[in-house]
């Protein structure tokens, strides 16, 4: 079974991966923004857990994609309340056994020793800057809750997630597409310049969510049971297909087929080109974002997206929210056309793919 829950992440991300039998594996990725912690992931993951209650949810990652407060906000919180549990001297909420999270300072001394500490105290300066405190000040809370918690921090890949780097979870293979070396060199100049320039707005950019950047955006492939899944997080389009093409995923011939893609920044036509979707095809497409900030998804996303396939094409366009206008914009372009739009009910707490089954 290879089965993906998507919950009601507001305009933000945050699913579940379930995989294996008969002792089912789980994987969470991202949390949302802060509310959507006690508004809908909390009892999901309550679901989890044995039964009567017995046993307490048990997460075999938590990945964090990158630091914005709409991917971040409900981790926050989730390992606030495992710390307080802690500190209490009470059974913890959740057994989570590792944390995969890319510290933006840890990518940029990788590539430059030194250069984070640096350019710190101008983040620290920066403070009422509202990105720098719903992302900076997240990140520094996710790491020191994970250190204080002994989570098993981005095991079994033994260090940062970065292009290329490959890890086996049972039977779970998953590859690091991005964030690749152009995507790190970006970084590395962007808080070279807020050295040089005493200025952290020239970084701030880097953590805000209207930001088309997002450099230190994670990618997954997940392969499983001959299925697989491409989960893009906020990354840029152009990065994800140079990633796929370094790892000799995509050539200059056939496009890219997965079974499931996660579109880039909530369908944001910012991020993607129509280049995008000629490239990487898939059966399930899923646009996560409730269309009130920043109109996600656009329209032109949407257009490129059926634009690219042939209209015989069998295939499934998700959406996590109803978004008026862009179910109005899916149902003129299926004129024609074979696609199927799925929309997540009201009252479901979460929109559930099966990988495997038929589109």
């Amino acid at each position: 079974m290879f089965t993906f829950d998507f919950l009601d992440a507001r305009h933000g991300d945050c699913f579940l991966v379930h995989w294996g039998t008969p002792a089912e594996r789980v994987m969470l990725v991202d949390g949302g923004p802060g509310g959507v912690y006690k508004a809908t992931l909390r009892g999901r993951l309550r679901q989890l857990g044995g039964p009567g209650g017995d046993d307490p949810p048990h997460l075999d990652v938590v990945c964090l994609s990158h630091v914005d407060d709409d991917h971040a906000g409900g981790l926050v919180r989730l390992f606030r309340d495992m710390r307080q549990a802690q500190q209490d001297g009470d059974a913890l909420p959740y057994a989570v056994d590792a944390l995969w999270f890319n510290s933006v300072e840890e990518l940029v001394d990788r590539r430059a020793p030194g250069l984070s500490a640096s350019v710190r105290p101008l983040l620290e300066r920066a403070a009422a800057d509202a990105a720098v405190t719903a992302s900076y000040n997240q990140g520094r809370d996710i790491r020191n809750a994970a250190t204080a918690l002994r989570l098993d921090g981005n095991a079994p890949f033994g260090g940062p997630l970065t292009e290329g780097a490959e890890a086996t979870l049972d039977d779970l293979d998953v590859t690091v597409v991005a964030p690749d070396e152009a995507a790190l060199a970006e970084l590395e100049e962007r808080w070279r310049k807020a050295k040089q320039r005493g200025d952290p707005e020239v970084i701030t950019a880097a953590y805000a969510d209207e930001s088309v950047q997002n450099l230190s955006s994670i990618v997954l492939l997940l392969r499983h049971g001959g299925r697989t899944a491409l989960l893009t997080g906020d990354a840029r389009g152009d990065h994800v297909l140079a990633g796929l093409r370094e790892l000799g995923l995509l050539d200059d011939g056939e496009p890219l087929h997965v079974d499931l893609l996660k579109l880039p920044h909530h369908g944001s036509d910012r991020n993607v080109e129509p280049d995008f979707f000629a490239q990487v095809r898939a059966d399930h497409y899923v646009i996560s974002a409730d269309g009130v900030r920043h109109h996600h998804p656009h329209e032109d996303t949407l257009r490129w997206l059926v634009e690219s396939r042939d209209p015989d094409d069998e295939y499934v366009v998700h959406l996590t929210n109803h978004i008026p206008f862009a179910e109005e914009t899916l149902t003129r372009l299926r004129e024609g056309r074979a696609f199927d739009v799925d929309v997540r009910a009201p009252t479901d707490q979460a929109l559930v793919i099966t990988i495997g089954d038929r589109p």
